[in-house]
């Protein structure tokens, strides 16, 4: 089972989240992409992460293919008490550059929204 760590989640929310109980994940190697969706005890979904990378194919001065990391995302989401979700989401570009550019965001979202 995955978990999260409480230090993923802004404090002013941490007691306001609802925990999951069970958490259903799949990762998919060649594709370099997970995702999981946490359950409460009632059945319905309280939590989901994904995460992936995205590849490019280049070639190096001796003209040999290499696969070059270029973008990666991380989004996790915890549904809390009053029905509306925190989505938190990282995302990375420019991996091959010495300085890659970091975007973060938090947001809450409009109820129900991620739960279709």
């Amino acid at each position: 089972m995955e978990h999260y760590s409480m230090a993923d989640i802004p404090q002013q929310y941490r007691e306001k989240i609802v925990p999951p109980v069970r958490v259903e994940s799949h990762v998919d190697h060649s594709a370099q992409a997970s995702k999981s969706h946490g359950f409460d005890r009632d059945g319905r979904r309280c939590y989901y992460r994904h995460a992936f990378t995205l590849s490019e194919q280049r070639f190096d001065a001796d003209e040999f293919p290499l696969e070059v990391d270029v973008y990666e995302e991380q989004v996790l989401a915890w549904r809390l008490t009053d029905g509306s979700w925190l989505k938190l989401k990282v995302a990375s570009d420019q991996l091959d550059h010495c300085r890659k550019r970091i975007r973060q965001g938090t947001e809450i979202t409009a109820l129900h929204a991620l739960e279709a």
